[in-house]
């Protein structure tokens, strides 16, 4: 999972300024120079997102539709450009805008959350979003070598505390509305907020390492805002959510909230950047599993798990000891060497399926603790140094013949290496290396573990392999439960339950995605749809260009091309098989 992982994830919506700053003449010109107008807008409005390191984005109702009629100003600027009148990549830039500003419009219409990554939630706070949960790592992570660069970030720091009061004044504004949380979304993010609020300001992600090892960091004042500015502010947040706890359901899907079923087509939409309706995804999520569940009988068979159904030994298979690292210190360090090891097998095959890349260095770590019990496996953060956290509460939830694949979809040739190759696109635009989607960047990871059975990381794995497969057939399970809580109204423990049984997941992190499907709409089907829109696309080019096709020179088109929705990507990559 790409976490939302960059400090871009953390913004709450996109202010665009009105104006265009024409270049001398060409339309080319004219819709570059508006952009990179946006662009400019976007850094000041969310400084999280490297603009202002002393200040953090207002969150504040007032700041929400500020945010919208700037959105329904960009569009209407968009509007203005004749896509006939512009170059091959100028209108690519054009259909990537019109799509973003267009599914902000729609979103900010409704309530919750949605950032620049068109990754909705309805919930403002939850166990996987808010201001707790997102900017605590990027403060925690800014440099403090100077004496502007400390002050700073403790300026930083301080409006942490005023960015919660935002949201929890939004949680009371929704709740009024009738956007309320499941109670179990409630109790668990209350959990989390006590412990970031509890924890010894030494141990706190919000500071930096050097902070604990340079005398110059003055640790004092920071710890005196932790306790002053920010725990009060938690502490508000927590009594915020204690206050609608009652009125809370334990009703999953966003069908029940208002206008919910239109809610979910929405975020749905956002998500997998097509215009798949929640009843053919469903479809699509049965199919596969169909077809992956076929393919792991055979695999499983074949190394000697041949009773019950899939789903039983997938189950039998996580709990073989010959597969599990002790629940120790030294048991995570094992795994995370272990993840080291994959990535550098990886990184030396690349050269089979792309043109040269500097891959930048990758640190594998374990996640925050007091983030663990409410986050997903894995996700990766890019910036410097690109981080990769695994969630190693139990190690016996990181079974050995998982990690392979799980390395290839943070790592390499996963987010990790999309990233590195977004950074060698010199010619991208800044607006486009701004903007993400779901699907293109979480399709990307999943066909990046596709790549690696291409590149033939499992030609000695054959258990490896089945990991490949299981991931492959979870991620396709992901649509079915997903449409299954917000379209089809299944419950909580109905879809946890189809998720322990066809996708062989052990019951206590099969929960724990579950509950993020739920704060997340839609989310979960974009991996999937993404990979299958990728791989159709290169198929297609195969097919039309026979001998003249080079899978480097179409990762290429994907790469280099920057995120872009599904529909661009599809029309870029027959363009170029044309040529």
């Amino acid at each position: 999972m790409l976490d939302r992982r960059t400090l871009l994830a953390s913004a709450v919506a996109l202010t665009i300024s009105a104006g265009t700053r024409a270049a001398p003449s060409g339309a080319d010109a004219r819709l570059a120079a508006l952009l990179q107008s946006h662009v400019d807008a976007f850094r000041r409005r969310v400084p999280e997102a490297g603009g202002d390191p002393a200040r953090l984005g207002d969150r504040s109702l007032a700041a929400m539709a500020t945010d919208r009629a700037a959105v329904k100003q960009g569009l209407a600027a968009l509007a203005a450009f004749d896509p006939a009148t512009l170059s091959p990549r100028a209108r690519e830039d054009l259909a990537v805008a019109r799509f973003v500003y267009a599914t902000l419009d729609d979103m900010f219409g409704r309530y919750g959350f949605v950032d620049i990554d068109l990754r909705p939630s309805p919930y403002v706070v939850s166990q996987m979003n808010g201001a707790y949960y997102w900017l605590p790592e990027g403060i925690g992570r800014q440099a403090v070598g100077t004496p502007a660069e400390r002050d700073g970030w403790l300026a930083r720091l301080a409006a942490l505390g005023t960015a919660i009061d935002q949201e929890s004044a939004r949680i009371a504004h929704d709740a009024g509305i009738g956007v309320i949380p499941p109670d179990f979304v409630i109790d668990r993010t209350i959990a989390q907020l006590a412990a970031l609020r509890d924890a010894a300001p030494a141990a706190s992600p919000l500071l930096p390492a050097a902070a604990r090892r340079t005398a110059d960091v003055p640790l004092d004042r920071a710890t005196d805002v932790i306790r002053t500015t920010i725990a009060p502010a938690i502490t508000r947040q927590i009594a915020a959510l204690q206050a609608i706890r009652a009125r809370a359901t334990d009703t999953a899907g966003v069908w029940h909230l208002p206008q919910g079923e239109a809610y979910y087509a929405a975020a749905a939409r956002a998500n997998t950047t097509t215009d798949l309706p929640p009843s053919e995804l469903h479809r699509i999520g049965l199919a596969q599993v169909a077809d992956y569940t076929a393919q792991l009988d055979t695999a499983l068979r074949a190394q000697g798990y041949a009773a019950g159904s899939v789903g039983t030994r997938i189950a039998a298979l996580n709990d073989d000891k010959r597969f599990l690292e002790p629940d120790t210190d030294a048991g995570r360090a094992a795994i995370i060497a272990r993840l080291e090891a994959i990535l550098a097998d990886a990184r030396g095959r690349l050269p089979t399926m792309f043109h040269p890349v500097t891959v930048a260095p990758v640190t594998v770590r374990r996640m925050p603790i007091g983030m663990e019990a409410g986050s997903p496996g894995a996700f990766y953060n890019g910036g410097t140094p690109a981080t990769f956290s695994i969630n190693l509460r139990a190690t016996a939830d990181q079974p050995l013949w998982r990690l392979p694949t799980l390395a290839h979809h943070e790592g390499i040739p996963g987010h990790h290496f999309q990233a590195s190759a977004l950074d060698s696109a010199g010619a991208l635009p800044p607006f486009r290396r701004l903007v993400r989607f779901s699907a293109y960047t979480e399709g990307w990871a999943l066909y990046a573990e596709q790549l690696a059975d291409e590149m033939g990381c499992y030609s000695d794995d054959p258990v490896g392999r089945i990991g490949y497969l299981q991931s492959m057939l979870f991620r396709a399970a992901r649509i079915v439960v997903d449409t299954g809580i917000h379209h089809k109204r299944w419950t909580r423990a109905a879809a946890t339950n189809w998720m322990v049984e066809h996708a062989g997941e052990s019951p206590i992190p099969a929960q724990r995605e579950i509950d993020r499907y739920c704060v997340y709409p839609g989310q979960a089907c974009s991996f999937k749809v993404g990979q299958t829109q990728i791989a159709a696309a290169r198929e297609a080019a195969r097919a039309r260009m026979g001998d003249r096709f080079d899978v480097r020179a179409f990762h290429d088109i994907v790469l280099l091309g920057g995120p872009m929705p599904m529909q661009t990507l599809a029309a870029a990559v027959d363009r170029w098989a044309a040529a």
